[in-house]
């Protein structure tokens, strides 16, 4: 073709770049260009596509964009100049990105609304790009690209050895699959490796509030599921100390929680109540929560539901048993690549901090409770 397009990769990759930077409390472009090394003109053609982003500043976009992993923008800023090379062809575009999809799978969904847009450009139909690039998909399979940490290992792996996950709590070949692995490390290590492992069997991962806080700060954009199997349903009212911020998160699909007791009056309804308490938060803070405040009846309709599984109570007690101790919450972590990490406490809406235990479990433990919250969930209707 003569006529010269802008490369719909680098276009969708600017756009991702601004979402995220309005994430992240309105940004300006201004200041993510002082902090990448860019003058600001050059930063805002990027973000409109018009210019290329350079492997040289990969560190300092993620350390700006936090959300963002190193790996999976190393192979889009690799594939961006792949595309840049033979922007003058739609024919060869479409090519080299059903080579990158054979090469990179996880980028294949991708490419695949991708040369959507390009067969829309060769047809010559006036269409806005930009608009395109979201509408089919491209912007927010980028974006998911762009923000979910790489699995290192093979899906066979993951299912024979990173188990538990919520679909197979069960591991088949553990044992075998960690010999698979320390054969790739030198016989000098081993001993250490294997001590190392030896010794954590003894100790209980007590963990606490604060670290608990912590760790789902520092995972907030790796989690995609939480199911919590909880005593009393009042310690959800207190939306300050509870947090309700990952039913936002892009990667966060569904919260699920399934109490044991009714609250306080019995014909409050627990799922109302905590709408009517999350608005008046938003509302003390509008300028700050204005899009959570915008979009929380749509939230809360597709990703979060409460159950009260009156039926269930013996189970929900087995649950909640840890080492022969009653325990109040359980509450079970699903991450993007389907590892499930665990968390059992005793916190109560009027328990005081000094008295707060929490821990989290072991490989076997996960694997029981799984199996018994997986039965729980299908008692009391729960979709996963």
């Amino acid at each position: 073709m003569s006529e010269k397009i802008r490369n719909p990769l680098a276009q969708a990759l600017g756009i991702v770049l601004q979402n995220i930077r309005d994430k992240m409390g309105g940004l300006s472009s201004n200041e993510v260009a002082n902090r990448l090394g860019l003058a600001a003109s050059h930063y805002r053609m990027i973000e409109a596509g018009s210019a290329i982003l350079q492997p040289s500043r990969a560190v300092k976009v993620i350390q700006t964009f936090d959300r963002i992993e190193y790996v999976p923008l190393c192979q889009i800023i690799v594939a961006v100049q792949i595309i840049d090379s033979v922007k003058d062809s739609i024919d060869d575009m479409r090519t080299i990105s059903e080579v990158l999809s054979e090469a990179v799978p996880p980028m294949a969904p991708l490419f695949k609304g991708l040369r959507k847009i390009l067969n829309t450009v060769a047809a010559k139909q006036t269409v806005d790009i930009t608009k395109k690039l979201t509408s089919e998909g491209v912007v927010k399979e980028l974006e998911t690209f762009l923000t979910t940490e790489p699995v290192l290992l093979t899906g066979n792996q993951i299912s024979d050895f990173m188990t538990p996950t919520f679909q197979y709590p069960i591991t088949g070949q553990l044992y075998s699959k960690i010999g698979n692995i320390l054969q790739g490390v030198a016989p000098f290590y081993l001993d250490t490796v294997l001590q190392l492992v030896e010794n954590l069997k003894g100790i209980t991962p007590r963990v606490t509030a604060e670290e608990l806080a912590r760790w789902e700060s520092s995972h907030k954009n790796r989690i995609t599921h939480i199911i919590g199997v909880i005593r009393n349903p009042d310690i959800l009212f207190d939306v300050e100390k509870f947090d309700y911020g990952f039913l936002w998160q892009d990667t966060f699909q569904k919260m699920v929680i399934i109490h044991r007791e009714q609250p306080e009056p019995k014909e409050i309804a627990v799922k109302d109540k905590i709408i009517e308490s999350l608005k008046r938060k938003f509302e003390t803070e509008r300028i700050r929560y204005e899009r959570e405040l915008k979009s929380i009846d749509r939230i809360i309709s597709s990703k979060f539901d409460v159950k009260y599984a009156r039926q269930s109570r013996d189970k929900i007690d087995k649950i909640l048993t840890y080492r022969n101790t009653q325990m109040n919450n359980l509450w079970l972590y699903i991450m993007v690549n389907g590892y499930v990490v665990p968390f059992i406490d005793n916190a109560a809406a009027d328990s005081a901090e000094d008295h707060l235990y929490g821990s989290s479990l072991t490989y076997d433990e996960t694997c029981e409770k799984l199996a018994q919250i997986k039965e729980l969930c299908a008692d009391a209707g729960c979709t996963i």
